[in-house]
């Protein structure tokens, strides 16, 4: 009904200006019209939990900037509200607005039950909705709208996970996600099964025996390469479109690992000697000669376009150049413009990747997380999952990440068994590990779970 008066008013109107003989005593028109234009709300300084040095809580506090944030007007609905949520624990009992109107601006008065007229200067508490009411010029119409200032409701950099059991006398080896499904390869007493998932529901494990693969298949190479799997066996790579069936895929004598694995480039093996790429999967052709104390063993890889180029393909390899798979862990990198590797070992560096049992390294809010089991970390022993130890920098420096919201489940914990670590395309972060205490763990950063 209020948009059937303001139409009737502006055709009133329309006809008093053509009727109107334009004369020097005719009389200011009034505008019919009340609506919000436009609207926005200034700084706020507020109080956020964070921690000290020794771990003690503590509060910073810091002024938000509130210039770009945006707001939506919902004409027809009445609601004005900002889609981006502003940081978590934002104090928001005295907010400075600013609204342009059509009209004269009034707020609803919760103590007395009335609207008072309302200016740009007054600040306001939006801990809840406030209701707004805009009347026009003349007073003989108005429209009502409900104002929210929306801030995140839980510590967006706290890392939060869940916990299912998997099957009773798995070891994992490898894991890897395929069509909707995260999959986890492992041993169960005699036999190479995979236990998968579906990604983004509640964790609810099928487990399948592993068909089409040699009995010494290294499970723990598998990689995910153009919606396919891949593992090395048997002096070959073998391929799977289910994470079950397997067939043969390339004859490659002597073929030890996958060291890349770029949808956008190549797919990238390695024997002692050689490393040899495809574009398909099936036909290899020779790369190049494997450099003295490349990672070979206990893999992590990783590979992402650049930010400033996304043509160009930046591979990351983290592992142990020999069978034994400990000592020194190494890290190795390349573009897909290089035609070498570069070695990140620098003896003056004194955060070099830490050493640890089963060490497992995952790109995860693009940076490096380093997990595993006892082991070296920043020049001293460390105890298993006692930490995620981070490189901010493509994989040079490691730290501890002493972040009391980012920490791996406590029940991992000087547990030095057998473990999978692996990202799924949703942001989270798996952890599947094995012995008396094995469990399925996975964690996300509640900012990486926020809808866009």
């Amino acid at each position: 009904m209020k948009r059937y008066l303001a139409t009737y008013l502006v055709a009133c109107l329309s006809v008093a200006l053509f009727t109107s003989c334009w004369g020097e005593d005719d009389e200011a028109l009034l505008s019919p019209f009340a609506m919000v234009k436009e609207f926005s709300i200034g700084n706020i300084q507020s109080s956020y939990p964070a921690f000290t040095s020794d771990g003690r809580d503590t509060t910073v506090v810091r002024t938000i900037d509130c210039s770009k944030l945006k707001f939506t007007i919902d004409q027809i609905n009445g609601r004005i509200y900002n889609n981006d949520s502003l940081p978590y624990c934002t104090g928001l009992t005295k907010v400075v607005t600013t609204m342009t109107v059509d009209g004269v601006a009034s707020i609803f008065v919760d103590s007395t039950g009335t609207y008072d007229y309302y200016a740009n200067t007054d600040s306001t508490d939006f801990t809840s909705p406030r209701n707004f009411r805009i009347y026009s010029e003349g007073g003989t119409y108005y429209k009502d709208y409900v104002v929210s200032v929306n801030v995140h409701q839980v510590n967006p950099e706290l890392m939060v996970w869940e916990k299912a059991g998997i099957v009773a006398g798995f070891t994992p080896c490898g894991a890897a996600e395929l069509s909707g499904n995260m999959n986890v390869f492992g041993n169960a007493g005699t036999k190479c099964v995979v236990a998968s998932s579906p990604v983004g529901e509640p964790i609810s494990w099928t487990t399948k025996d592993l068909v089409g693969l040699p009995v010494n298949a290294k499970i723990s190479t598998v990689q995910c390469y153009k919606n396919n799997l891949y593992l090395v066996a048997d002096s070959a790579v073998y391929t799977s479109a289910d994470a079950v069936n397997w067939s043969l895929s390339s004859s490659i004598p002597g073929v030890v690992a996958i060291v890349g694995a770029s949808d956008e480039d190549l797919l990238i093996v390695a024997t002692e000697k050689e490393m040899l790429c495809s574009t398909n999967g099936v036909d290899f052709e020779y790369m190049g000669n494997v450099p003295e104390n490349f990672p070979l063993y206990g893999l992590s890889i990783a590979s992402y376009p650049m930010a400033h180029n996304s043509d160009i393909i930046r591979y990351m390899v983290f592992g142990y150049p020999t069978n034994a798979k400990n000592g020194k862990a190494f890290v190795w990198s390349k573009l897909s413009t290089e035609e070498k590797w570069s070695n990140y070992d620098n003896a003056e560096n004194p955060f070099p990747c830490p050493s640890l049992n089963g060490l497992s390294v995952v790109r995860y809010d693009n940076f490096f997380y380093a997990l595993g089991g006892a082991g070296t970390a920043e020049g001293v022993e460390v105890k298993a999952f006692e930490s995620f130890f981070v490189s901010r920098d493509n994989g040079i420096v490691w730290k501890s990440l002493d972040d009391k919201y980012q920490e791996l489940p406590s029940e991992l914990l000087g547990n030095n068994n057998a473990f999978v670590a692996v990202v799924d395309s949703r942001n989270y972060m798996w952890i599947v590990n094995s012995g008396s205490g094995a469990a399925a763990y996975r964690g996300i950063l509640n900012r990486l779970g926020f809808k866009k």
